[in-house]
C-alpha cells in the first residue's frame, strides 16, 4: 500500500515558495481606539460600500476567541483520481487527515473540520459562504483551492519524466465580521520518473501531483496556526 511520505521520498523538489498574510501591529491602530471585534461590518443588502463603513473595515481590529472551530472548504472541483484504486483513496485520506491534523495542533484551534456538503452553497460567495459557516457553528472558514501545470517542454526531452508546479491558494473568512484577515499562498516544483508500478504515465504524475499538494497543504497549514497564535483573544 502506497502512502504520502513514501510518495514524497520519491518526489525530486525543485523549489517551494510560501507567502502568507502577517498580522497588524499594534501601533497601527490609534491610541483610545475602542475595541471592534465581533461586530458585523457589512450590509448584505447593498452592492457597494459606502466610504465610512470601508472605513469602519480597514479600522477593525481583529480578535478572537481562545479556542475555535475552524471549518474547512476545497472550492477546486479535482478529485485526483480518488477513486481511480485503493492506493489513490488512500493517499487523498491521509492528505487530509494530516492537514486537518496540523490544524487541531494549533492551541487556538479546538475543532477542524470539512464544511458538510449538504451546507455548502451553490453560489460560493463571501455572504453565503459566511452564512454556511456561522450554521455550522464554526468560528472561521478556511477556504483553499488547488492548482497544478506540468511542463510540457520538459516533457519533450525525457518522455517517462514529468516536472510540475502545483499551488494552494487558501484565505480565511472571521465569521463574526466577515472580513479575510489571512491568506497564503503554497507553490511547490517536483519531477518524478515513470515506476515500473505506474500502469501509465498520467498515474505517474498524479502521484506526484499528490505528493506536492500534500506538501503545500502542510505548509498552509503551519503558517494559518502561526498567524492564530498572534492573535489577540476576545
Amino acid at each position: 500500500m502506497l502512502r504520502t511520505s513514501a510518495l514524497v521520498l520519491a518526489l525530486f523538489l525543485s523549489g517551494c515558495t510560501s507567502v502568507a498574510t502577517s498580522p497588524r501591529p499594534m501601533d497601527y491602530y490609534s491610541p483610545g481606539q475602542p475595541e471592534s471585534a465581533g461586530e458585523s461590518l457589512f450590509e448584505p443588502a447593498k452592492n457597494s460600500l459606502a466610504d465610512d463603513t470601508i472605513k469602519r473595515i480597514l479600522d477593525y481590529r481583529l480578535a478572537l476567541p481562545a479556542q475555535n472551530r475552524v471549518a474547512v472548504l476545497k472550492l477546486s472541483s479535482n478529485s485526483y483520481w480518488r477513486y481511480y484504486s485503493d492506493d489513490f483513496t488512500q493517499l487523498n485520506e491521509d492528505i487530509a487527515t494530516n492537514f486537518i491534523g496540523r490544524l487541531q495542533a494549533s492551541d487556538r484551534v479546538y475543532d477542524a473540520s470539512f464544511l458538510p456538503s449538504l451546507l455548502v452553497p451553490e453560489q460560493r460567495t463571501l455572504p453565503f459562504l459566511r452564512e454556511a459557516a456561522a450554521r455550522y457553528q464554526a468560528d472561521l472558514l478556511l477556504a483553499y483551492r488547488t492548482q497544478c501545470r506540468t511542463f510540457e517542454k520538459y516533457r519533450l526531452i525525457n518522455p517517462d519524466e514529468t516536472r510540475a508546479h502545483c499551488t494552494v491558494e487558501a484565505v480565511l473568512l472571521d465569521t463574526r465580521s466577515g472580513t479575510v484577515p489571512f491568506s497564503v499562498v503554497s507553490s511547490n516544483q517536483f519531477s518524478a520518473k515513470k515506476d515500473n508500478q505506474d500502469n501509465n504515465f498520467s498515474e505517474t504524475i498524479r502521484k506526484a501531483e499528490l505528493a506536492a499538494i500534500g506538501q503545500s497543504l502542510a505548509e498552509t497549514a503551519d503558517r494559518l496556526t502561526e498567524f492564530l497564535a498572534q492573535v489577540e483573544t476576545l
